[in-house]
């Protein structure tokens, strides 16, 4: 974290010019930089969120070079967000969290080119579900504290991409309205309520209004050992030890994934229409 942040600061610098405050330049930790970031001078503050930005951004940019420079197929990386993802589960579940069923799929190939013909961008548009994760809790009410437990010791919940996110199970203000402990959150929530709605419909076209789900999706950290860069890097000199992987998050309660089996909701459905529209785009069909 220290190469980060000095690398952050180096930037600026060079950049734009700015000259920093030695609480900012030998901060001991990114704590340090938080503890000013919320500080009462406004000065050390701008500075902080500043320097905690550019950290940020700086750490994926090294997450995605020493991906690029390392020898291991996804198939291998992939192994990896399963194995720290189950463990999460684990302890969850050792914690008394009503998890009733807890699921990993990856994409087929076949899946993957089907998935990339029904986009516009095709070839090119990115893929965020080639490793998914589906968790079914026991009630509704379960959902948000299963959420919350991730965004804790799995990911950070900035690492959640934007506009990928979508709730189809529950209403959440009147959610928030059944817990007045959470209702005095409100005004410390980053985007205004009234945005809830535009999370509703499905981010698949082909996905049945009637399939309720919670999901979204994360750039999962995996943090290699030396173990890990001893196969996959040997002698090189790397600029990070995470890689980042892209991975859906799909929760349900029990009821709605009973649901979600069955009609047009169903896979098998589902899957028809995914064919039948991608066979219209093939054969240039209106």
């Amino acid at each position: 974290m220290r190469e980060i942040r000095l690398s952050a600061i180096d930037y600026l610098e060079r950049n734009f010019g700015f000259d920093f405050a030695p609480e900012i330049v030998n901060a001991e930790s990114p704590s340090n930089l938080m503890l000013l970031a919320a500080g009462g001078e406004l000065l050390l503050r701008r500075q902080a969120c500043t320097v905690l930005k550019v950290m940020h951004v700086v750490h994926h940019v090294d997450a995605r070079e020493l991906k690029s420079r390392l020898n291991i197929s996804d198939r291998a990386i992939y192994h990896l967000v399963e194995e720290k993802t189950t463990r999460a589960i684990r302890e969850m579940k050792a914690q008394g969290y009503p998890i009733i069923d807890f699921q990993s799929s990856r994409k087929t190939h076949d899946s993957i080119i089907t998935k990339l013909l029904s986009k516009r961008l095709g070839g090119r548009e990115p893929l965020y579900d080639s490793i998914r994760f589906r968790i079914v809790t026991a009630t509704i009410d379960e959902i948000v504290p299963v959420v919350a437990y991730l965004g804790r010791h799995l990911f950070p919940f900035h690492f959640t991409v934007p506009g990928e996110s979508h709730n189809s199970i529950f209403n959440f203000k009147d959610f928030i309205r059944r817990h007045p402990r959470i209702s005095k959150m409100i005004p410390e929530l980053q985007v205004d309520l009234m945005h809830e709605d535009e999370m509703i419909e499905p981010s698949n076209p082909d996905t049945s209004t009637k399939f309720k789900t919670v999901s979204f999706i994360v750039e999962l950290p995996i943090r290699l050992d030396e173990r890990h860069l001893e196969v996959w890097a040997p002698g090189k000199k790397l600029p990070s030890r995470v890689v980042h992987v892209l991975s859906e998050f799909q929760i349900v309660d029990q009821a709605s994934n009973i649901g979600n089996k069955n009609g047009d909701a169903g896979h098998d459905r589902y899957k028809a229409r995914r064919m039948a529209n991608v066979k219209k785009r093939l054969l240039q069909e209106k």
